[in-house]
Parts: C-alpha cells; structure tokens; sequence
C-alpha cells in the first residue's frame, strides 16, 4: 500500500474537495487535521508516507524532517511558492517538489474585508448591536485618503484597482517598483519606504516573504506613520515585525491593524494580538476560500496521477528564495 498524507487540513474539507477514489486501489490518502510542530511527533505521523502534501508554509518541511522520512518521494504544495520547504534537503534525499496553480482573488477580497472593517468599525459595532446598543462610533470614509501599496504585483495590482474605485489616492513602492510601471496603472509611485509610510491613511502589504521582505515594517517605520493610520497584512506575519507592531498597537502609534497572518500559525490562544481592541484578526482566510481550495486539491490528485504515470507535472526545481522558516 503507498500512503498518501495530507497535512494541515485544518477544517477537514479535503477529502471532500477531489475525487481521491480515481486513485489506483493499492493508493491511500490519510488527512490530518491537527497542526503539529514538534520533529518528533511530525517525523512518527509521517514515517510511513510516500507522497507528503503540504499547504503553503503551515509546516515546516525541514532538512531533518526530510531525512528522517525513508520511504518519501514526492512533496506537493499549494501554489508554486513555498519558503517552509528545505529545497536542498529535498533535492539531496531525492524527494520531488511539485506545486499547483493559485490565485489572488481570495487574498484580494480578505484585505479589503480587513480594510472596511476596520474603517467602518464593523467588529465592535456588531458587539454593541448583539449587546442591544446602537451606533457607538463613527466610520472613516475611504473617499479621498491615500492608500499605500507595498508591493505592486499582481495582488497588490488589484488592491490598488478597487482603492481607486473608491476615489482613494493610490500611491505604490517597493524595492523593484519602477516609475514607469506604477503611472501605467495609474497609480503614483513613491521613492523611498519612509514616505509611503509617512503619506498613507491606510498601508497594505503585498510583497513575497524573503531574507529582503523579513522585519520590511518595524518601530522605526511604524512611528513615523500618522496615529489615525491602519496597516494591513495579508501576505506573511513576519514582513512585520510582531513586537513592534503590538507596542505600537498599545500605544496608538497608529490607529489599527487588519492583519490575516502571523508570524506563528495557528496563533497560540494567549497572544498578545488577541488581546488587543484595536485589531482585525483572521485566520489566514486569504488562503482558505473553498473556490481556492478545491482547485488547490483537484490539481494536487492530478500531480499524483502524473507522478504514478511517471510523468511530473508542476515540478518545482528550484527555491525561489532561501527559506526564511529554516
């Protein structure tokens, strides 16, 4: 029997998204719902798997975890990006690496979800109707404020595109963002990261988590943002710098966050983040759309169709940054 595991299925849908009965009889397919850290329990769950599917950067696929699975042969991974996964151990211990197409829809519509919510005061006003109250604050409008995109990448591109929609002033930057680029969409490109954070109402984050974008946002650039500006991540926790960010929070330094990853996922119970009432929180929902996730695992069963035909398909050869997980 080769054995099949599917990890961090954290609401239990993947056996119900594709059609794992097209799958030769001598093929099994276990789902594992619990996210587990520790080495040693994940190295005993994953003993006897062959193919290891993985959800973008839930786990860590390490160079030790790696060697210790004798009978692994193929990782699969949602999306073609995957900064958890130690590609050399990989290539070393001969494990093929193939990935499945994605989309930035769903990550899209979370920001602007986290972007109302927080302008509009949709979490506490909700608690004051549930609590019979009625209209204990007012909203900002988005009219006429100035939107900063770090990042103008196919996300970022859209995010920019509804800001206008709603008569925002867009303004962009990053490291590789050209003038020329920005004003083609009509959007105003910005010189340096200080003053995307000195000018923004609201700051959304789109850049690829990498050894350039890691702490990209710490003290320094949350300080000389204004203290009625929000600041958005829907990309990966630890382009902000999380300390840094909760201080800022406490102290009203800015007026809030809207975040949707975390440095550590699942976020422990008892973080400070969940402490604090001047936030949006949620879970990764940018990544969990079922739209999403029934494409993510019909292309995974088409991956391991490929792979027991012996022709691969999606095959990711090379890291695109060295993990910033290891």
């Amino acid at each position: 029997m080769i054995k099949i595991a599917i990890i961090d299925d954290y609401t239990s849908d993947a056996s119900t998204l594709a059609e794992w009965a097209r799958l030769p009889d001598n093929y099994r397919v276990d789902f594992f719902q619990e996210h587990i850290t520790d080495l040693e329990e994940l190295i005993a769950m994953l003993i006897e798997y062959e193919i290891l599917v993985v959800m973008r950067e839930r786990t860590i696929i390490s160079s030790e975890l790696i060697a210790a699975l004798p009978n692994l042969k193929m990782i699969i991974t949602s999306g073609m990006y995957n900064a958890a996964i130690d590609f050399s151990a990989a290539e070393e211990n001969k494990v093929l690496i193939c990935g499945t197409e994605s989309s930035g829809v769903s990550t899209t519509e979370q920001t602007w979800a986290l972007i109302l919510s927080l302008t509009h005061n949709i979490v506490s006003e909700h608690n004051h109707m549930m609590n019979g109250l009625w209209q204990q604050s007012l909203a900002t409008e988005l009219n006429q404020k100035n939107l900063g995109i770090i990042g103008l990448g196919r996300i970022g591109l859209e995010v920019a595109k509804i800001g206008m929609a709603f008569g925002m002033n867009v303004f962009a930057w990053s490291q590789n963002l050209t003038k020329d680029y920005a004003e083609q969409n009509g959007i105003n490109f910005i010189k340096s990261k200080e003053e995307i954070c000195e000018i923004s109402d609201i700051l959304s984050l789109h850049v690829r988590l990498s050894e350039r974008t890691i702490n990209l946002i710490t003290k320094q650039e949350l300080t000389i943002m204004q203290d009625h500006a929000f600041i958005i991540n829907t990309s990966r926790g630890p382009i902000i710098n999380e300390i840094d960010l909760i201080e800022a929070l406490k102290n009203q330094v800015i007026a809030g966050a809207g975040l949707d990853v975390y440095d550590s996922e699942p976020l422990p119970k008892n973080h400070s983040l969940r402490k604090l009432n001047n936030v949006v929180l949620s879970p990764h929902l940018g990544y969990g759309t079922k739209e999403l996730m029934t494409k993510f695992f019909n292309q995974i069963l088409e991956n391991i169709e490929a792979y027991i035909a012996n022709q691969p398909i999606r095959v990711i050869t090379e890291p695109p940054h060295r993990s910033t997980y290891s």
